[in-house]
């Protein structure tokens, strides 16, 4: 008992007093006063007329709120505490000589958690107040567990979404962004672009400095790409394996050859050391770019084939290498005469 901390709100200092002590004859010895709305405002950290946000860290567990006070009475002053989300859930009992059914009424439309009527006797106190804090601790417990899984279901969707290697967005994300910014830039008639890369002969170089080292690679091309693509409408995935995507929305075709370039001196700078390369003997990067402007019968699909191509033909040309193609305009899909 002697760890739950309670606040006594009454103007009249018997009444506290008579409350103390009763509560400290039962182990209750973590108790606070205030002589009214006032005080009450300031032991939360709130101005004159209740208003602010609540002071950090407040040790409180139950509320003893006297009815009839001057300037602001416990009624207001219990409205006025429950419209901040951080005391919604600390229980008050209502202290009142009036047990009429309007007044009852009023005091739990507010959410109290019981009411007690003057005089106070000591058992019906500790009785009551034992119940509240019961209830309390209940709720807090709920609130932890929904904190909780909340926040395991915030991990389990950030892992749904991001590659486990290097921290990127991964080929769901990536199939789920493409999807959502070519609807957004057909309706707002912006081009977009897919850049696909590639590592060169990174296969070569697993077999010379082992998987583990290539991971690293990744991690760090991956960490080189992100810096480049950084505007809030593109993104930057891992497609699989050794393969990275750019997502360029409100990017066309020159836009996005002017980002890959960056991109390509952002993994020189990486200066990484592959002697079985046969083009370079520093880790480098091939690309395939298409870009368009959304049109009717064109789906995010083709866009990205038309980057795979283009990057199969970087490949195919040496390796280290940049190639550009172009989806049908809406002119190359006009009925033929």
């Amino acid at each position: 008992m002697g760890t739950n901390s309670i606040l006594i709100v009454d103007d009249a200092l018997e009444s506290r007093l008579i409350l103390r002590r009763m509560l400290g004859a039962n182990g209750y010895d973590k108790i606070h006063e205030a002589d009214g709305a006032a005080a009450t405002f300031t032991f939360f950290g709130l101005d004159a007329e209740g208003v602010g946000v609540p002071r950090d860290n407040l040790d409180l567990d139950l509320i003893l709120l006297d009815i009839v006070m001057p300037d602001i009475d416990g009624i207001e002053l219990c409205r006025r505490l429950k419209s901040h989300e951080q005391l919604r859930d600390i229980p008050v009992i209502m202290v009142t000589a009036d047990n009429t059914d309007d007044s009852l009424r009023t005091v739990f439309d507010l959410g109290v958690a019981d009411y007690i009527q003057k005089p106070v006797k000591q058992v019906e106190l500790c009785a009551r107040v034992k119940a509240a804090l019961r209830l309390k601790r209940e709720m807090d417990r709920r609130r932890d567990l929904t904190n909780a899984l909340e926040e395991a279901n915030r991990r389990l969707q950030r892992m749904a979404l991001v590659d486990g290697l290097t921290g990127i967005a991964n080929r769901r994300n990536f199939d789920d962004f493409l999807d959502r910014e070519w609807r957004r830039c057909q309706r707002d008639g912006q081009p977009i672009a897919i850049c696909l890369f590639d590592i060169d002969y990174f296969k070569l170089y697993n077999d010379s400095f082992g998987h583990l080292q290539g991971d690293e690679v990744l991690k760090q091309v991956a960490t080189a790409l992100q810096q480049v693509a950084s505007r809030p409408g593109d993104l930057v995935a891992r497609f699989g394996g050794e393969e990275f995507v750019f997502v360029l929305s409100g990017s066309d075709q020159e836009g996005a050859q002017l980002v890959v370039q960056r991109a390509i001196e952002k993994i020189r700078e990486l200066a990484v050391l592959h002697p079985q390369s046969p083009v370079n003997e520093h880790l480098t990067v091939s690309c395939g770019i298409s870009a368009v402007r959304p049109h009717p019968g064109l789906y995010p699909n083709l866009l990205l084939d038309c980057a795979d191509k283009a990057l199969y033909e970087a490949k195919q040309i040496r390796n280290n290498q940049v190639v550009t193609l172009l989806p049908p305009g809406p002119e190359d899909q006009a009925p033929r005469k």
